[in-house]
């Protein structure tokens, strides 16, 4: 699979689709404050483990915003050409809450979508807020067993989405929730932690 990310532009957003700026003022202590603020759409996510390969099911893809941050840090002119693992994330399987359905509706949809895999049930974990000081939107955390029996596709999300999928197994996640080299967010660490702690792994 090709894999190289090309032609990179960075431009101004116009007509956004999913996520909308916005400016709140108010007066806190006194003084008047004006904060930047984005709305996005709540969402889903789903922590995979799969029963056959004692292993954590992953989504692997291209991030333009990690990738523009890691840019953003080195010095010099940014670099419009992906390389490596720059701007690649390891993720729990997601989705947006923008169909009308419910969370568990939605989150089995995006586990069939992105992972290929019918899941006959999923468990409620619990729900957080995201990106705290400018976005705040809610996503709910789901978990659900899988095994080689309920393949259906191959995966790979929709619309372009290009997803890998990515096994970690048991025995090594907890040195993976500490390799700096593979990009990946705090959600993430928190539901492996709630497996080790749930199924005393």
């Amino acid at each position: 699979m090709d894999t190289a990310v090309k032609n990179i532009k960075i431009e101004n957003l116009t007509s956004p689709r999913y996520v909308k700026p916005y400016q709140i003022s108010f007066d806190l202590c006194g003084k008047p404050v004006r904060w930047e603020c984005v709305k996005a759409h709540d969402s889903v996510s789903a922590l995979l483990y799969h029963e056959d390969k004692d292993a954590f099911l992953l989504v692997k893809q291209f991030r333009p915003a990690v990738w523009f941050n890691i840019q953003s840090a080195k010095t010099g002119p940014l670099n419009l050409t992906q390389e490596g693992e720059e701007g690649y994330t390891y993720e729990l399987c997601a989705g947006l809450m923008d169909k009308g359905k419910s969370e568990e509706q939605t989150v089995i949809e995006e586990i069939a979508e992105e992972t290929g895999f019918a899941a006959s049930k999923v468990e409620r974990i619990t729900s957080t807020r995201g990106a705290l000081g400018f976005g705040g939107a809610r996503q709910t955390m789901f978990f659900a067993a899988i095994n080689d029996d309920m393949k259906i596709g191959e995966g790979g999300g929709i619309d372009g989405e290009n997803i890998e999928l990515a096994y970690v197994p048991v025995k090594d996640a907890r040195k993976f929730m500490f390799d700096e080299s593979k990009s990946k967010a705090a959600g993430l660490l928190f539901a492996f932690m709630w497996f080790f702690d749930k199924f005393n792994r």
